[in-house]
């Protein structure tokens, strides 16, 4: 097998929430390019049905639908009407997550840590329960979480994302050892600062407060630059595909060289 031939990821099926927008519209797009077809999936069932509708223009084949990823039922029904749909479920790509609201621990009220808990880990955690259904008996498949450079860079007012975050690190890995037996992989892609709709709401790129604040992140990084969506997706195509084969159990820090944990 070539390399372009391991990175194909043709003739399967791939689960992404938070298709509608930002990081994961752009896992859904790269994913169905390289040949899958792909369930896009987002609290915002028009959102998720625009990018479907995108996919499908391109030639490419996906579906839509509106989901919570804080139900564990309707998780549970989506990945199953999926696997009813295709006959086979390849990658499971756990991307829908919400931002805190910048409270600081002395002020983190209940309601807000658990709103934010709930959508960037139980929301992984669901769906993962739900990929396993499918991609046991199939001995085969990767479940990829989405983390954040928040695991190893601590800010004031990111308490409950943080804690999110460095909880689906963990989860991931303990995943990793109980599915490995089964084939089955499970990653973390832990991304840098990229400007999207959840990181710098109401922003565009004319706003001089966004184009410093662009400017700061840049200069954190190595590179010297932030990263955009597609930087972030084509970790999530690799991590899907042959090519990460034997790979598992990892973080995928596509942060510019912003953290260099050792």
């Amino acid at each position: 097998m070539n390399f372009s031939n391991a990175l194909s990821l043709a003739e399967r099926t791939a689960f992404v929430t938070g298709a509608g927008a930002g990081l994961g519209r752009s896992v859904a797009r790269l994913m169905a390019g390289a040949g899958a077809c792909v369930v896009c999936t987002d609290i915002d069932a028009d959102a998720a049905k625009a990018t479907a509708a995108e996919i499908g223009a391109q030639g490419a084949t996906a579906y839509s639908q509106g989901l919570d990823v804080t139900d564990r039922e309707a998780v549970r029904a989506a990945v199953r009407a999926a696997y009813a749909r295709t006959g086979r479920l390849d990658a499971m790509c756990n991307i829908a997550g919400v931002a805190g609201d910048g409270q600081q621990v002395a002020d983190l009220d209940e309601e807000s840590f658990d709103r934010v808990f709930a959508v960037n880990f139980k929301g992984v955690l669901f769906g993962s329960q739900a990929a396993l259904e499918f991609m046991t008996g199939a001995k085969r498949g990767a479940i990829i979480n989405m983390a954040s450079s928040a695991i190893d860079l601590a800010f004031p007012g990111t308490a409950s994302y943080s804690v999110a975050k460095s909880a689906v690190v963990m989860f991931t890995k303990t995943l990793a050892a109980e599915a490995g037996p089964f084939g089955i992989r499970a990653n973390v892609v832990a991304p840098g600062f990229v400007p999207t709709r959840l990181s710098m709401p109401g922003n565009d790129d004319g706003d001089a407060a966004r184009q410093a604040c662009l400017a700061a992140w840049a200069q954190r990084a190595p590179l010297r630059r932030v990263g955009d969506a597609d930087d972030v997706a084509h970790q999530f195509l690799y991590l899907a595909s042959d090519a990460a084969s034997f790979v598992t159990g990892q973080i995928l820090r596509a942060n510019g060289g912003a953290t260099m944990p050792w």
